[in-house]
């Protein structure tokens, strides 16, 4: 396999830069995505949807929302994120919906296996907007958001990135961004992919 290869296959959505050089239907988009990833991931991996779920689109972020008792976990699905997640020693980060949600003629959601893009921890970069794109308008202002520790935005019903850092426990990242489309880059905290065991 080349390089360019290489490249279609680790990149799931793109900025300009990377789209001249890489076909346009290498991107699985049905509609713009939320979140884009960017970059050397774990690959797409199926993870089972339990009917009636809520509906999840392509770029969206999922996790897995269940317990262990003596190792056995409590569900064997995972759920679209909640608004203001992962939080270390809460959530257990999954991944990037690379695939719509089934749902029956009615358009509710029924059991099946869906497609998710895996980030590796600290590795893979999750790309989507700042809430307020305003305030990371210019080199310096996304200087000084860079390692801050953030966490998903949902109050608008797009997941964006709330660029304000509220808490050490907050499971992104800021890596880098593109000041000039309110862009900003996350890597995934490893802690964020599990929750404390208790």
């Amino acid at each position: 396999m080349n390089v360019l290869n290489v490249l279609k296959r680790s990149v799931i959505c793109f900025g300009q830069a990377e789209r001249d050089f890489i076909p346009k239907n290498a991107c699985f988009t049905s509609t713009r995505p939320d979140i884009f990833v960017v970059g050397w991931h774990g690959g797409n991996q199926e993870f089972r949807v339990a009917a009636s779920a809520t509906r999840g689109y392509v770029g969206e972020p999922v996790e897995f929302n269940g317990t262990y008792t003596s190792g056995v976990a409590s569900v064997n699905v995972v759920v679209q994120a909640a608004d203001a997640t992962p939080v270390i020693g809460t959530d257990n980060f999954v991944g990037i919906l690379q695939k719509d949600h089934e749902v029956n003629s009615a358009g509710t959601v029924i059991a099946h296996k869906t497609l998710i893009t895996v980030p590796i921890a600290h590795s893979t970069r999750l790309r989507s907007k700042a809430v307020t794109t305003t305030l990371l308008d210019t080199d310096t202002e996304l200087l000084g958001l860079l390692w801050d520790l953030i966490l998903f935005n949902l109050v608008s019903g797009t997941y964006t990135f709330d660029q304000t850092a509220a808490a050490d426990t907050s499971g992104l990242i800021v890596r880098n961004g593109i000041i000039a489309k309110g862009l900003l880059d996350v890597v995934v905290d490893a802690r964020a992919m599990r929750a404390d065991i208790s």
